[in-house]
C-alpha cells in the first residue's frame, strides 16, 4: 500500500545540512584561534620578564627571560715561551641562555576534520484481514404427520477476526572527527631560536687556576 509507506524523501527535506556541516567547520576554526593563542600567550609569558609597571602599552613585555648557568671545565695550560704543558687548570664560565631557547613551545594544531554523516529510514507496513463469522446456534424441528414424520437437527457458528500491523524504524548516525597534532614551531620562530642558540655560549668569569 503506497499511502501506508513513509515517503522516503520527505524525511531528508528540511534537514539543517549547513549547521551539521558548517558547525564543526567553525567550530575547528575558532579552536585553531585560541590554539594559536595559546602559543602567542606561551611565549608571552615564558620568554620575557613582566613590562615596566610605568608602561601602559597592553602589548609591551619586559627583557628576555635567561637561565643562567655557571660551571667550571678544564683549559690547556701551556707555558707561553717553550708551549710545554703545565700543571692542570681550570676555569669558571657562566652561561646565559634564553629559556625559550631550553623548553618546547606548544605549537597544537588542527589538520583535518573529518564529518560523517548517515541516515536510514526504514518503513515497512504488513495488514492481515480474515473473517470467520462464529454464532453457534442449533435448533430441533419435527416435520411431517402419522408415520411419516421427522425430526430435524440445525447447527451452525459464525466466527469474524481482524487483524492490521504496522512498523516503522527511523535512525540516524552522526560522526565528528577532529585530528590535532603538533607539527612543530613555524619557520619564523625556528629562524628566531637558532639566533638564540648561536649566541648562547659560555663566557670566562674567572682566570685558569691549578688544579691539586
Amino acid at each position: 500500500m503506497p499511502d501506508e509507506l513513509v515517503n522516503i524523501s520527505s524525511q531528508f527535506k528540511g534537514l539543517p545540512m549547513a549547521d551539521l556541516i558548517g558547525g564543526p567547520l567553525t567550530a575547528a576554526c575558532d579552536s585553531q584561534i585560541k590554539l594559536a593563542q595559546a602559543t602567542a600567550s606561551f611565549i608571552r609569558s615564558v620568554g620575557f620578564l613582566p613590562p615596566d609597571p610605568a608602561n601602559t602599552d597592553p602589548n609591551a613585555v619586559g627583557g628576555t627571560r635567561t637561565a643562567l648557568f655557571r660551571f667550571k671545565r678544564p683549559v690547556d695550560n701551556l707555558d707561553p715561551a717553550t708551549k710545554e704543558a703545565q700543571p692542570f687548570s681550570e676555569e669558571e664560565v657562566e652561561l646565559e641562555v634564553p629559556l625559550l631557547a631550553i623548553v618546547k613551545v606548544p605549537n597544537l594544531s588542527i589538520y583535518s576534520v573529518d564529518i560523517n554523516f548517515e541516515m536510514e529510514v526504514k518503513s515497512s507496513f504488513s495488514a492481515k484481514d480474515s473473517q470467520d463469522y462464529s454464532a453457534a446456534m442449533q435448533a430441533e424441528m419435527k416435520v411431517g404427520w402419522g408415520v411419516f414424520s421427522a425430526k430435524v437437527n440445525i447447527q451452525g457458528s459464525v466466527a469474524s477476526h481482524k487483524e492490521n500491523t504496522r512498523t516503522s524504524d527511523n535512525s540516524a548516525k552522526y560522526t565528528v572527527a577532529v585530528h590535532a597534532e603538533d607539527k612543530g614551531m613555524p619557520e619564523g620562530l625556528a629562524r628566531v631560536m637558532d639566533i638564540l642558540q648561536t649566541a648562547s655560549a659560555p663566557r670566562k668569569i674567572g682566570a685558569p687556576v691549578p688544579v691539586a
